[in-house]
C-alpha cells in the first residue's frame, strides 16, 4: 500500500499536535499507511513507498532550510508534497535562499500567514486553517472540578486562563501588568498561567496568578481539562501565526479576550470574543530569522475588558458557551484537513479552499 509521510519537528508540541490531527483525518479517509516523521531526514529509504508528503513546519529561514531541502528532494523524486506552514512576522531573506521561493510553494494556516509569505516572495497555493477536534476536547469537561480543586480555587473564583511558552512575543511581561490591575479592581478574579520557567519569571510578584510552569510537558487530557476549568480565556500574546489555544478554548466553550489583530481575529468572532484595540505595531527579532510583528495593547484597557467580560459571561454563560462551540466546529479537523485528502490530480480549490 502506498504511504503518506507527515513530517514535522521533534521540538514543537504544537506542530506535532497539528501533524497528528492531519494523520487522524487521513486515516479516517482510508490512508491507513500514514506515518509521522519527527525530523527533516532525507534518507531515501524512509520514502520508498511514499507517494505524498505533508511537511508541517514554521517558516523561519533559520530553522526551515532542512525541511525545504527535503520538500524539494521529494518533489524531484516524483512525490506529491504539501508544505503547511505558519509565520509570525517578516521573514528576513538570506543569501542563497532564492531556490526556496523559486522551487517551492506553500499552504498557509491563516490569511495573515498568506500575506506575510507573499510579502517575502513565496508562492501560496491555499489557506488551510488549523483544525480542532471539538468533541475530543468537550469529552474532558468532567476534569474541570478536579483541576480547580487541585489548584486551590474556590467555586466563587472567576478564573481567567492563559497558555503560552515563555517567548518574548507571548507578552507575559505585559500580561503580568494586566493581572496586577485586575487584582486591584476585583480580587475574586484569579489567573491561571500555563507556561515554562522563563515565562513564569514575569509573575513572581503577582499574587492573583497561579502558575503551572509545565508548558509542553502536560498530556493532552490535562491541557484540555484545564480549558474547562477556566471561565474565560485570555490570549495575551503580541504575535501569532495562528493561535491554537484560542481555537481550543472556543472548543471548550470559553470566550476569549485578545488584542484585535489577525490571525486571532480570523479565528474568533465579535460574538465569541472581547477584543482589545492595538495601539502600536513594532518588529523585533528574538531567535531565528523572523522579525516578529508585535501588536501592543494598553494593559489597563485589557484589564478593563476582562472585568467587562466577567460580567457578560456570568450573565450569559450558556449563550457564550454555545456560540463558542458553534464557532469551533467551523474549524473541525474533518473540515479543515480535508484539503490533504487528495489524489495526485485533485486541486485544493476543487475542495472549496481559499487560494
Amino acid at each position: 500500500m502506498r504511504a503518506v509521510a507527515v513530517i514535522t519537528s521533534d521540538r514543537s508540541v504544537s506542530l506535532q499536535r497539528v501533524a497528528n490531527d492531519i494523520i487522524y483525518v487521513l486515516r479516517k479517509h482510508g490512508y491507513q499507511n500514514t506515518r509521522l516523521i519527527l525530523s527533516a531526514n532525507a534518507d531515501p529509504m524512509l520514502y520508498q513507498d511514499v507517494f505524498m508528503a505533508i511537511i508541517v513546519m514554521t517558516f523561519d529561514p533559520a530553522w526551515v532550510l532542512p525541511y525545504c531541502y527535503l520538500a524539494r528532494t521529494l518533489k524531484t523524486r516524483g512525490k506529491r508534497v504539501f508544505f503547511y506552514t505558519t509565520i509570525e512576522g517578516r521573514a528576513r531573506r538570506v543569501h542563497g535562499d532564492h531556490w526556496i521561493y523559486r522551487d517551492l510553494s506553500f499552504i498557509a494556516n491563516s490569511m495573515y500567514t498568506k500575506e506575510k509569505l507573499t510579502e517575502a516572495g513565496a508562492r501560496v497555493d491555499a489557506v488551510v486553517y488549523h483544525g480542532v477536534r471539538v468533541d475530543a476536547i468537550r469529552s474532558y469537561r468532567w476534569r474541570a472540578k478536579y483541576i480547580r480543586q487541585k489548584l486551590g480555587l474556590s467555586p466563587d473564583d472567576f478564573v481567567v486562563g492563559y497558555i503560552a511558552g515563555g517567548y518574548m512575543r507571548k507578552g507575559h511581561d505585559v500580561f503580568a501588568e494586566v493581572c496586577k490591575i485586575v487584582r486591584e479592581r476585583d480580587p475574586s478574579i484569579k489567573f491561571v498561567v500555563l507556561t515554562d520557567k522563563k515565562g513564569a519569571q514575569h509573575y513572581n510578584d503577582v499574587d492573583n496568578v497561579i502558575l503551572i510552569p509545565e508548558f509542553g510537558k502536560l498530556s493532552n487530557d490535562m491541557v484540555y481539562g484545564l480549558y474547562h476549568a477556566f471561565d474565560l480565556y485570555a490570549q495575551a500574546s503580541l504575535s501569532e501565526g495562528f493561535g491554537m489555544p484560542v481555537l481550543e478554548s472556543l472548543a471548550a466553550g470559553k470566550p476569549v479576550v485578545h488584542a484585535d489583530y489577525n490571525p486571532l481575529s480570523e479565528i474568533t468572532t465579535p460574538r465569541t470574543s472581547f477584543r482589545v484595540p492595538v495601539v502600536d505595531v513594532t518588529y523585533k527579532r528574538e531567535l531565528g530569522a523572523i522579525e516578529f510583528e508585535l501588536h501592543f495593547y494598553d494593559p489597563a484597557v485589557f484589564a478593563e475588558m476582562i472585568l467587562y467580560a466577567k460580567d457578560e459571561v456570568l450573565r450569559n454563560r450558556d449563550e457564550y458557551e454555545a456560540r463558542c462551540i458553534e464557532r469551533a466546529r467551523e474549524f473541525d479537523v474533518e473540515k479543515t484537513y480535508k484539503y490533504f485528502v487528495v489524489t495526485s490530480t485533485l486541486k485544493g480549490e476543487e475542495l472549496g479552499f481559499q487560494v
